[in-house]
């Protein structure tokens, strides 16, 4: 940790006089020492084989970080706290900015974090009236899957993010960078994004990665005679969506017109009721946030499906209810998708 008692009164470990031994952790109030030379971050440490839950076996990565960012928020004047501990909840930020607007607590996480003990730390800040932002250290810079991608979506400036803070380079990253399609690192081209979703239901149709598949594949075959990849073309996500699923948002779209074959045409839902129906689908394949509110990102992706089954007339909105008007279309060879895409764009 960067900061102890001393005198009743806190210090930085930079600035701690090394011939004084008397610090104490503000909160475990155990004697701590003080560690620093030529190759590490000057920082506090409780002596061997003692219990306290703060900052033990804190990384070199953590602290140099930690102290980078108190030091780059002191050169915005946004007055930062190091390690302010709060014992209404018994935690300690690793930054506290108290302006006159709010208090936000700062955590630079570079160890693994399960979501919930993440989502137990936000519970406390929320108690005691303080937002929580965290920035993710080096360790997460590798690529990072669905589910931890979803854990960390924080929203600024109302649009999905993560933080990063660079050590090496001393400054903030903020990455918007995470929007996807099904199969694909493309963005923009549909033809080519489609032809790659084609291709890879044609796989997994033979080579199940999961039960869950093996079951949806089962049950597309039962119900309609086709297989996964002969499947609407409204069922293929050609534009980017926020991750939101730990599985391909496309065959969760297929799982959606399978679910539609359950009632007859005019059906007519409730707004609530459809995107209740459409949860569903999903059922334990939504990820959860730590951050945010759990059905913001869940929202986005039904808003988004809803828009495009509207768009192509499966369904139409009339009085705040949805209603079912034709079955979609599912191909004789995947390959005519294609076609009918081009001549799309063409028009």
């Amino acid at each position: 940790m960067l900061v102890a008692m001393s005198n009743e009164r806190l210090i930085i470990a930079s600035d701690a006089n090394r011939t004084n031994d008397k610090y104490y952790c503000p909160g475990c109030r155990q004697t701590v020492l003080l560690r620093h030379g030529k190759h590490r971050v000057p920082h506090f440490a409780h002596k061997k084989h003692t219990l306290c839950g703060f900052s033990e076996g804190e990384t070199l990565e953590h602290l140099r970080g930690k102290k980078q960012i108190y030091q780059w928020m002191k050169i915005k004047n946004w007055h930062p706290q190091l390690e302010v501990y709060l014992p209404q909840i018994n935690q300690r930020p690793d930054i506290l900015l108290n302006n006159e607007k709010q208090k936000i607590a700062i955590e630079f996480q570079c160890s693994p974090l399960s979501l919930e003990r993440m989502i137990e730390r936000n519970k406390g800040y929320k108690r005691v009236g303080i937002t929580v932002w965290w920035i993710l250290g080096a360790p997460y810079f590798s690529r990072l899957g669905n589910k931890k991608i979803v854990q960390f979506t924080q929203i600024l400036n109302g649009r999905p993010a993560l933080l990063f803070w660079d050590t090496k380079k001393d400054h903030l990253i903020i990455k918007y960078d995470y929007w996807r399609c099904s199969y694909s690192s493309l963005k923009f081209d549909q033809e080519l994004i489609m032809n790659k979703q084609i291709k890879m239901l044609i796989e997994q149709q033979h080579c199940h990665s999961s039960n869950e598949l093996r079951e949806l594949a089962i049950t597309t075959f039962k119900l309609t005679g086709r297989i996964l990849a002969q499947c609407p073309l409204v069922c293929h996500d050609l534009v980017a969506s926020w991750p939101a699923m730990s599985q391909p948002i496309i065959l969760w779209r297929i799982g959606v017109i399978l679910k539609l074959m359950d009632f007859p045409i005019f059906y007519s839902w409730r707004i609530d009721e459809w995107k209740s129906l459409l949860m569903s689908v999903g059922h334990h394949k939504w990820l959860q946030s730590g951050c945010i509110s759990g059905d913001i990102l869940k929202t986005w992706v039904i808003h988004q499906y809803t828009s495009e089954l509207i768009h192509t007339e499966i369904i139409f909105c009339s009085n705040n209810h949805f209603i079912l008007c034709q079955r979609p279309h599912w191909v004789n060879h995947p390959q005519a998708k294609l076609k009918i895409q081009h001549r799309k764009r063409s028009a």
